[in-house]
């Protein structure tokens, strides 16, 4: 139907079609085999190959630049309130963060709204799934950013959730400091990297090194940032990586070139009231009756 308006319309309406069939080419992704899904809960991980196309991938990569230069900022570790750090001997990376949005005159707005449609239908994808019977993925507590290696970057040996509280994170104010206004804590499920770097050589390094489901790395002694690894993953542009939050550890080695890539969490949310330790607070007084 769309050939048959472009005919009519003559050469405006064959690059009028031309231009919709592009878009439509960028935007897609590959659906999730069962096969992967099952490998995901089994092995706690799964790397899939062309997940978008080089066009997006290609799209991709161009905005996370152009947002690293209007907006990034060098990766913290920690828990992203008071307690995170800047510590470039354990982590070296900078980040452009995707929620909130960063400003619409940084990189190309269209670009990152297609990555946004992309990853809300993977998370449907991975909430539909009966193999992996996950529990509810909030579709508004996603985490989303770019990140930039410059050479030399690396991220030692990690786990994405931290595990006091059961990787509970509480949000709004900490309870030291009067408590939650919301009593809301989210919890990440499922980590996800996209790779952006098309044509990655292996001699470059910057591999992500996947450790075996459930095993810590103990002292963090530089033999477990070396040994009994599962598999090193290049970042080849396009391949998408997934893994659960609590149960695998990895690390990023060092980069000898510059790349980038996308890198998320699904996470659940949990309702719970946290007592205010405010004495003018209505709630304190009346005891929750307001």
């Amino acid at each position: 139907a769309g050939f048959g308006i472009a005919a009519s319309r003559g050469l405006s309406g064959v690059r009028e079609c031309a231009h919709w069939m592009r878009l439509l080419q960028i935007a897609a992704t590959t659906p999730l085999l069962q096969s992967q899904l099952s490998s995901l809960s089994h092995n706690r991980y799964v790397v899939i190959k062309d997940w978008i196309s080089a066009m997006q991938t290609d799209e991709l990569q161009h905005d996370a630049i152009a947002c690293d230069s209007f907006c990034g900022f060098d990766s913290h570790i920690g828990n992203g309130n008071a307690g995170a750090r800047y510590d470039p001997s354990v982590r070296m990376s900078r980040q452009c963060v995707l929620y909130p949005p960063p400003s619409n005159a940084a990189g190309s707005v269209q670009a990152r709204a297609r990555l946004i449609s992309a990853v809300n239908r993977l998370r449907q994808e991975l909430q539909a799934s009966q193999t992996m019977a996950l529990p509810h993925l909030a579709p508004f507590e996603t985490e989303l950013s770019y990140l930039l290696y410059p050479i030399g970057g690396h991220y030692k040996r990690h786990l994405d959730n931290n595990l006091a509280r059961s990787g509970w994170k509480l949000q709004g104010r900490d309870s030291s400091n009067g408590g939650s206004f919301c009593g809301g804590r989210t919890r990440r499920v499922i980590s996800f990297i996209l790779y952006l770097n098309r044509g990655w050589d292996e001699a470059d390094g910057g591999e992500l090194r996947v450790f075996p489901a459930f095993e810590r790395g103990g002292d963090r002694a530089e033999r477990t940032q070396r040994e009994g690894f599962v598999e090193d993953i290049t970042p080849e542009g396009g391949t998408l990586v997934l893994l659960m939050s609590t149960d695998v550890e990895h690390l990023v080695r060092k980069t000898c070139a510059q790349r980038q890539c996308v890198v998320g969490w699904f996470r659940e949310y949990m309702d719970e009231r946290i007592p205010d330790h405010d004495s003018m607070s209505l709630w304190t007084r009346s005891d929750g009756r307001v």
